[in-house]
């Protein structure tokens, strides 16, 4: 199992150093972001200089990197230039480093709570849907299934917010989104307080971001649990008088959960791409936030910070998920072809 992990967490680092250089070089070439001194020449020189926005890309790169490793993603670009000579006021950018870590957390616990409720809800429905094939039940289920998979996450979250708190609504100062009532149960805006404050921001837009993969993975577990209830095994178990609660659980879902878990964790790319959409709906300071004000100021360090976080915490739950499955099935981490 320890080599097993080592080979993820290899495999992992490459991955984050690979989008990390695609990240770079796409937001490099793309963006100026000294555009708003274009009227000043002179000043935008400077600025273009200081920061070394003409150089070839690799050099920048590898400047990063660098930097990366000594003093953290730095500073954002400051486009105040002042003195004589005139120089660039590189203090009065914000420090990316800590903002960027609290949208991370923010989005990484959405995700982990909005996989705990895929998990558990997808084995409840798909497990209660695969006792009652061709009965009503499993049919009006499909159909459910169907809906929650074909709408978008940001249009659930805009649904939910609008019946569940429709009350609450955030405004929206600078880069930060503060909320306007602390009434109810739900509260938008970033979480703050302890793990039951961040619960009654989190878990609304959690939801939001579940209610769409439940819909989806309940399809795969019905089908998975359709086929293993088929099996020898199971009737055996049946046959030796263990309770139709412990062949379902102990026996049956279990092997229904490896296939699910090994989809869902090529998939997590996907899962984090829609927790920006219910970022962006319930304002919850997550790496939406941080993304769209870093696009505004086309400042490509902030933009590739965001994204290598961003591929931390797909790599790390596909991490988790591969454990998971190796767990589940041991097959896996004792295949030779598992690396």
């Amino acid at each position: 199992m320890a080599t097993y992990a080592l080979r993820r967490v290899m495999l992992t680092a490459s991955v984050v150093f690979t989008v990390s250089f695609a990240a770079f070089v796409g937001f490099g070439l793309s963006l100026d972001p000294s555009f708003p001194l274009a009227f000043k020449p002179d000043q935008r020189a400077v600025v273009q200089a200081y920061y070394h926005l003409q150089d070839p890309i690799l050099s920048r790169y590898g400047r990063w990197v660098s930097g990366l490793v000594h003093h953290g993603f730095g500073r954002t670009v400051s486009t105040f230039v002042s003195g004589t000579p005139p120089q660039v006021n590189a203090s009065l950018g914000t420090p990316i480093g800590p903002t960027l870590v609290r949208a991370t957390e923010v989005s990484a616990a959405m995700v982990a709570i909005a996989l705990v409720l895929v998990v558990v809800g997808s084995a409840l429905v798909g497990t209660f849907a695969a006792q009652r094939r061709r009965f009503r039940g499993d049919v009006g289920m499909r159909g459910l299934f169907y809906l929650g998979a074909a709408v978008p996450t940001f249009l659930i979250g805009d649904l939910l917010r609008r019946l569940i708190v429709p009350h609450q609504s955030v405004v929206n100062v600078g880069a930060n989104f503060l909320p306007s009532s602390n009434t109810g149960w739900f509260l938008l805006g970033p979480p703050s307080g302890g793990v039951i404050g961040w619960l009654r921001h989190l878990l609304l837009p959690s939801i939001a971001l579940a209610i769409a993969m439940i819909g989806l993975y309940a399809r795969y577990v019905r089908s998975s649990m359709a086929v293993e209830l088929g099996k020898p095994y199971v009737t055996v178990a049946r046959a030796k008088g263990l309770t139709e609660r412990r062949v379902l659980v102990r026996h049956a879902l279990r092997n229904s959960l490896v296939p699910v878990t090994a989809v869902l964790s090529l998939e997590l790319g996907g899962v984090v791409g829609a927790s920006l959409a219910a970022d962006g709906v319930f304002r919850t300071g997550g790496l939406a936030s941080v993304f769209l004000g870093a696009l505004g100021n086309a400042d490509p360090f902030q933009l590739t910070a965001v994204v290598v976080m961003s591929a931390v915490i797909v790599s790390g739950f596909t991490f988790v998920g591969d454990l998971a499955v190796a767990l589940l099935d041991p097959r896996v981490r004792l295949s030779p072809r598992s690396g």
